[in-house]
């Protein structure tokens, strides 16, 4: 996991950095449990443990770049992004069934102090490009 370098001197940078790399081991790991501890209860109650698994199951994420971070419209953080995805290509988002993918996503960061959390991103605010 990467910073930019104003996000590195951001006062919350070592949450910031810790909750993004927590929420993407839990993805490469298939551990829901620890993916849980990363989002909001609410993402993990609207997605739950089938259809996370289900999602995730040939996820492999890397190369992940926090690039700026910007205010949240009432309260909190926005982490603006990029990653690489491997995966199985018929696991692939429809319409893009490749090995390969790079994202550029934006996801909330709420709550304070350890209890730092992501939301989930907006799927149409989400650019994806096959490798």
């Amino acid at each position: 996991m990467m910073l930019a370098e104003d996000v590195a001197l951001h006062p919350d940078a070592d949450r910031i950095r810790k909750v993004l790399q927590t929420y993407f081991d839990a993805i490469n790991a298939g551990n829901y449990n620890l993916w849980r501890s990363a989002v909001i209860p609410q993402w993990a109650r609207d997605m739950g443990e089938t259809a996370w698994r289900a999602q995730y199951r040939s996820t492999l994420d890397g190369s992940m770049v926090v690039h700026r971070l910007e205010p949240r419209i009432g309260g909190g953080l926005v982490a603006l992004m990029s990653f690489t995805s491997l995966q199985n290509p018929a696991d692939a988002p429809p319409g893009l069934p490749v090995k390969c993918l790079h994202w550029w996503v934006s996801y909330p960061l709420l709550g304070q102090g350890e209890t730092l959390r992501l939301g989930p991103s907006s799927p149409a605010a989400n650019l994806l490009v096959a490798c």
